[in-house]
């Protein structure tokens, strides 16, 4: 007799009619069980069955076709937020200055007591001294050169634009070593002793770290009693009094902002450094520009004459 196929679940073997006995065919003949994260099945022996399990019945599924046309979902985009400007004003020049603390070092010290030492002596011209006309590097040797002609500049110093000259013969250059380097335009005698009060111009550089910025004015035995600076946030003031009677101005309208109550000046025996501290942590492109001086006035009125 030909063999027919088993439908019992788990089994599915083909088998003889004529042979199919209780306990020929294994299967399951219940759902599966699961309880406690196990899993099992109800195992039985029985006999074979070639009966096809019933289909499961699935749930119809209609189609209605409709001509409702959903509307298109409009997509509103808010207006753009406004810009804010959040940049802090920058505060005014006009604002009180301050006058920064002064300490001094121990090169100082020593420098002003040998200055001290050398005005105690007669007054009589110390070989060595330098020229004190504008533009001569002649010093004296008490010799007969010390006659010749003087060549230096009449005029006064003038910094205006960022450009640097003297208003005696105004070769004007924006670099102050070639300033500095311009030889004399007029004729005369050495002016060995100066009397009266000097303005001179002093070599200014600059150099920043993370927190503060340093101005260095270089000026020999600046005088701690009468030399002082005046700050505010945004301007820099400062008048300085070396080797004897010498004087040299400086105003400033600082690149950035600082804070003057954390800022200070020391003096040395060559030098005065001004410590700025920056209000932000942020990188000086330059230190600022320098203030038109008074200068410029005088040469208008020696035009005029």
């Amino acid at each position: 007799m030909p063999e027919v196929q088993c439908y019992n679940k788990s089994c599915g073997v083909k088998y003889d009619p004529e042979l199919n006995s209780d306990g020929a065919c294994q299967h399951h003949p219940g759902n599966p069980v699961f309880h406690d994260a196990l899993k099992g099945w109800g195992c039985t022996n029985g006999k074979h069955s070639n009966a096809k399990p019933k289909a499961e019945l699935k749930p119809e599924v209609k189609t209605v076709k409709t001509n409702n046309v959903l509307p298109k979902e409009t997509i509103v985009t808010p207006p753009p937020k406004p810009i804010t400007n959040d940049v802090i004003e920058r505060p005014s020049v006009n604002e009180p200055l301050t006058c920064l603390p002064v300490k001094t070092t121990a090169s100082y010290d020593k420098g002003k007591a040998a200055k001290i030492d050398a005005e105690k002596e007669d007054g009589e011209i110390k070989v060595g001294t330098k020229c004190r006309n504008g533009g001569c590097d002649e010093v004296y040797a008490n010799a007969p050169c010390d006659e010749h002609e003087c060549t230096h500049h009449p005029g006064k110093p003038v910094f205006h634009d960022g450009m640097k000259y003297w208003s005696c013969c105004q070769r004007k250059t924006s670099d102050f070593t070639a300033f500095l380097s311009q030889e004399g335009c007029s004729k005369g005698k050495h002016l060995w002793r100066q009397e009266k009060e000097e303005k001179t111009v002093c070599r200014i550089d600059w150099h920043q770290t993370g927190p503060n910025v340093i101005l260095s004015i270089f000026a020999k035995y600046a005088n701690a009693e009468t030399s002082k600076c005046e700050i505010n946030q945004v301007y820099l003031k400062a008048h300085i009094n070396y080797e004897g009677n010498k004087q040299y101005d400086l105003r400033m309208n600082l690149h950035g902002v600082v804070d003057p109550k954390l800022s200070k000046v020391t003096i040395s025996g060559t030098k005065i450094e001004v410590t700025l501290r920056k209000r932000d942590a942020m990188h000086w492109k330059t230190i600022g520009e320098i203030e038109e001086d008074e200068t410029e006035e005088i040469e208008k009125e020696e035009k005029k004459e």
